[in-house]
């Protein structure tokens, strides 16, 4: 009999948490020229930067030619260089649909409205509001690799999701666990969505089974709430006394 847990078993009803700008890896408009002193171990690939440090003191108007200190409005000719300018990242924009913003606390700029995020001290990072009272803090959750594809989350452009046990994931990396019906976090094996329906047929399902093992108990750890409860050995799957999860360990 199969007892797999499949991909319509599992709800998912996660948000992405973040969307967000590095600032010195957007693309300039035309109108200005940097001036740029780069610092540190530079690696590029394709307009991405990886772990370098940017210093911009002055611009050169590509209308004119002045060479300025850094600011949005040529001091000559009085071109606006970009129509979003952050001061802090030296940071010109073109494309305000972006809607970006800087965040003091994160040190960069981020797009997606700041009326849409907030950032949460814990976590070192801004989410979504959507998740505002409802994720779980997991001290420096941002500030790690991707456990899937092991890029570095606080710096990627790609939309990153926050799973109910704090620890944070790529969206598309999500969604290719989900393909390969692979529903617990890389991280600590809790439960990443919401499993009650397939808890539900694993239920019907070992009720049809015979078990040769009735005399035979075994102590097992649920990886969703902790509990640690003995019960009947099975070849297929142990359910937590607790929680009455399948995702349980033998320990």
């Amino acid at each position: 009999m199969d007892v797999r847990i499949t991909e319509g078993d599992a709800a998912y009803e996660l948000h992405a948490a973040m969307r967000f700008l590095i600032a010195g890896t957007a693309t300039m408009n035309q109108r200005i020229r940097l001036k740029l002193i780069l610092l540190g171990d530079m690696n590029f690939h394709a307009m991405n930067c990886s772990r370098f440090v940017l210093f911009c003191f002055e611009v050169i108007c590509s209308l004119c030619g002045t060479e300025q200190e850094v600011r949005q409005i040529c001091i000559n000719c009085g071109v606006c260089m970009g129509k979003y300018f952050c001061e802090v990242c030296k940071l010109f924009d073109d494309d305000v649909s972006k809607q970006q913003y800087h965040c003091h606390a994160c040190g960069i700029c981020r797009i997606g409205g700041r009326e849409n995020f907030f950032h949460c001290s814990k976590c070192g990072c801004c989410y979504s509001k959507v998740l505002k009272n409802s994720h779980a803090c997991v001290e420096g959750a941002m500030h790690h690799d991707c456990p899937i594809c092991f890029e570095y989350l606080f710096e990627s452009r790609n939309d990153v999701s926050v799973l109910p046990c704090g620890h944070t994931i790529h969206e598309k990396c999500l969604k290719e666990m989900k393909e390969h019906c692979q529903f617990a976090c890389p991280l600590c094996s809790k439960s990443v969505c919401d499993m009650s329906k397939a808890w539900e047929r694993l239920d019907a399902e070992l009720a049809t089974l015979s078990n040769s093992f009735d005399d035979k108990v075994v102590r097992i750890l649920c990886n969703d709430c902790g509990a640690v409860s003995e019960v009947q050995f099975h070849l297929i799957a142990h359910k937590c006394h607790s929680c009455k999860s399948y995702n349980t360990r033998q320990i």
